[in-house]
């Protein structure tokens, strides 16, 4: 009995046939291009869908600032041109006039009343926002004075007292000359309130701060 030439060599060298080695591997390259041309797509496909993201963020970024800048210049500005009184004041305004700015030029501040809103020997508190509490005082001499209505001891806030002609706080007792530029008279205040320049325009009555 022949055993063919093929056969023998294949069993002795264990090795398998030389047709099925080269089948094996033809399919291996073809594999792996198919994989590399998966994995290029699904790269390709994150990268436009990275910029279509991209895009619209900055599509309604763009849209929200051109609305944000619509809104803020459609939208009226308003700032009030006098100083409304507190209710904390000793005395309230019987007739307020109306907010007005000063038309000449050696009045050029802001309106804070008229002199007929406060009698003699009478007061006005107002808040100014730079400022504080301003305590408006009409003096039994004719003259108009103001000061800062915050004590400089503990800063509570200070009263014009008509009876005893003088300003005086209710939380430790201090007192303060409003003739002699808010001068302690007595009390545990270390020094004088703070003077707030005004103008009064005789022609009008108005009273303006100026400073």
């Amino acid at each position: 009995m022949r055993v063919p030439r093929e056969t023998a060599s294949s069993v002795f060298m264990g090795q398998p046939k030389v047709p099925v080695l080269l089948s094996r591997a033809a399919f291996r390259p073809n594999a792996d291009a198919r994989r590399v041309g998966e994995k290029r797509t699904q790269l390709q496909q994150g990268r436009r869908k990275f910029l279509q993201t991209m895009v619209g963020f900055a599509a309604v970024s763009v849209t929200g600032l051109w609305l944000l800048k619509f809104a803020s210049t459609s939208s009226p500005q308003s700032s009030p041109s006098s100083l409304q009184p507190s209710s904390s004041g000793s005395q309230s305004p019987s007739n307020p006039q109306p907010a007005t700015t000063p038309t000449t030029g050696s009045y050029n501040g802001q309106l804070l009343t008229n002199a007929a809103n406060i009698p003699s020997n009478q007061s006005l508190t107002f808040n100014d926002p730079a400022v504080g509490p301003i305590v408006l005082i009409h003096l039994d001499n004719g003259q108009f004075v103001a000061y800062s209505a915050i004590c400089t001891h503990a800063g509570c806030e200070v009263q014009f007292d008509p009876s005893a002609r003088d300003i005086a706080c209710p939380c430790h007792g201090a007192v303060y000359d409003p003739y002699n530029n808010a001068q302690v008279l007595g009390g545990p205040a270390p020094y004088p309130l703070q003077r707030i320049p005004i103008q009064f325009d005789p022609s009008t009555g108005n009273i303006y701060l100026t400073g």
